[in-house]
């Protein structure tokens, strides 16, 4: 790989961290072409977007599970490989952050405020259509529900964050490239062209792909939110309503990415992570504890033991849509974020080595996860088994956000659990917008270096673009359509996944890793 060049090497100014117009430009008119036809012709605009993505789900869709699963093993790979000794910034250095919070910012920015819904509606939908094809209900429908949610949020779901993590710290925390962009990782892959089209290309595609990304989530919180505010209220459910539950998280956001990483998103993500395990603690030990454990635990061995089975099931021989409604689903979720979140992993990872970004990353990760909806779906098929409440009736009948209402309600002090559950699924929501708002500010940003924060002007335009284009999203509304919009951004951002995982393997092999330019 060449030695930085002058323009790498030369000290920032304050025009330095203006906005890039080549990048920013196309992607606010092409939010602005698919943001304001959402809010005045809904049904219109939901028709075309089926369009293109049912098609492209159908005959690509095993490929994504193929990508999420090769990037599993690779990750082992490079940990317990000697490269996991790379180091990202000087060997003396230490890390940026504290591993506690360093972890609450992976975290809480990579599940985003969806995780507690989905670990609540997921394993249901999954008795009313069993992966496997088994029976509706049945005994093995209940065994197969949870061990499916917890493989679709483990390994498999933080692979493509780590895979593009490693190439961009490379280049952002060793080469000092003064670019957090994909296209500048990208670099030893694509060359010169990284400042060309192409690269423009890029980067553009991936701010798309994760505003898609987090509008889907905030399809998926603010109706949850709402539900809440309305069992405590007695308020009716409205587009309204959630148009004010949107403006607050967007405000938190704003705030919060306006103070910077250290002051903003870090004391958010460690108050949520606080707040949400808080709930989680109270919920299991409220609930029949002992049954709650074992449901986990046989979920887990399920899992590990049939890990390559379930995440490759396609399902080819009937006509049923499961692996595409789901591991499909998430899979192009989750390259969808693979690029944003590699970018904020760079930025906060500065003193890590491989092993420890990797290593503990993963484990935290999964371990969050895994407590989240081990919990909580555990608690929700308790209820479902027991019948203490119609599970699959009122999912059916009302949606997952009427569903996740009833299953707090049965829990002791409902009303203080729905306010703690409305803040902390508020404050995901608003954690995870502002780290992405931070990221396509940061990528959006003409240069800027690893201690810097993009200007606060380019970091609010973005989170007030975000709040545009999940009100569309809103007027359309539904699950079909929140779902639609992840495998969006799957398709937008699996392009410039693969390449940042082709570049961290040619950095591998082309470059002295114990060596830096002259520029460190």
């Amino acid at each position: 790989m060449a030695k930085d060049d002058d323009f790498t090497c030369r000290p920032l100014d304050e025009n330095d961290l203006c906005v890039e117009k080549s990048i920013a430009l196309p992607v606010v008119l092409v939010l602005l072409l698919v943001s304001l036809p959402a809010i005045f012709f809904s049904a219109e605009m939901e028709a075309f977007l089926k369009g293109i993505v049912n098609p492209l789900n159908k005959a690509l869709g095993s490929s994504f599970l193929w990508l999420v699963t090769i990037f599993v093993f690779m990750l082992i790979y490079f940990a317990i490989s000697k490269y996991g000794d790379i180091k990202f910034g000087d060997p003396d250095e230490k890390p940026e952050f504290p591993l506690g919070s360093w972890a609450a910012m992976i975290f809480t920015s990579g599940v985003a405020g969806a995780c507690m819904f989905w670990a609540i509606v997921e394993p249901s939908w999954y008795l009313v259509t069993p992966p496997m094809n088994a029976a509706p209900e049945s005994v093995e429908a209940y065994n197969l529900s949870l061990s499916f949610l917890l493989l679709n949020w483990g390994p498999t779901a933080w692979s493509s964050y780590f895979i593009c993590a490693l190439p961009i710290c490379y280049m952002f925390h060793i080469r000092r490239q003064p670019l957090l962009r994909v296209s500048a990782a990208s670099e030893i892959v694509i060359g010169e062209r990284k400042d060309k089209f192409l690269g423009r290309f890029l980067d553009c595609c991936f701010i798309l792909g994760l505003m898609f990304c987090t509008t889907m989530t905030m399809c998926l919180s603010l109706p949850t939110v709402e539900a809440t505010i309305c069992k405590v209220t007695g308020f009716e459910p409205s587009l309204a309503l959630q148009g004010k539950i949107l403006l607050t998280t967007i405000a938190i956001s704003a705030v919060s990415v306006y103070f910077g990483l250290k002051k903003g998103i870090k004391t958010v993500s460690d108050l949520n992570v606080l707040l949400a395990f808080a709930l989680l603690i109270y919920v299991f030990l409220c609930g029949p504890t002992a049954t709650l454990f074992d449901t986990f635990t046989n979920a887990v061995g399920r899992t590990a033991n049939n890990f390559l089975t379930y995440i490759l099931w396609t399902d080819p021989f009937t006509d049923q849509t499961v692996p595409q409604d789901w591991t499909m689903f998430y899979a192009m979720n989750w390259l969808g974020y693979g690029p944003f979140m590699g970018l904020f992993i760079a930025r906060i990872s500065r003193g890590r080595t491989v092993r420890e970004i990797v290593g503990c990353g993963l484990f935290f990760a999964v371990l969050g996860g895994y407590c989240m909806h081990g919990v909580l779906g555990s608690y929700t098929l308790y209820l479902s088994h027991n019948n203490i409440i119609d599970v699959t009736g009122i999912l059916v009948k009302q949606g997952g956000a009427a569903l996740m209402a009833e299953v707090f309600d049965t829990l002791p002090f409902s009303t203080v659990v729905f306010i703690v559950y409305a803040m902390v699924s508020t404050i995901f929501l608003a954690t995870s917008i502002n780290s992405s708002c931070y990221i396509m500010a940061a990528t959006a940003t003409k240069r800027i270096g690893v201690n810097d924060d993009p200007n606060k002007y380019n970091l609010v335009m973005w989170a007030l673009l975000q709040g545009l284009l999940a009100f569309g999203a809103l007027t359309m509304g539904g699950l079909e359509v929140a779902k639609m919009l992840g495998k969006l951004a799957g398709i937008f951002i699996c392009i410039p996944v693969i390449l940042l995982a082709y570049a961290w393997i040619k950095m591998l092999k082309g470059d002295k890793l114990d060596e830096v330019t002259d520029c460190r």
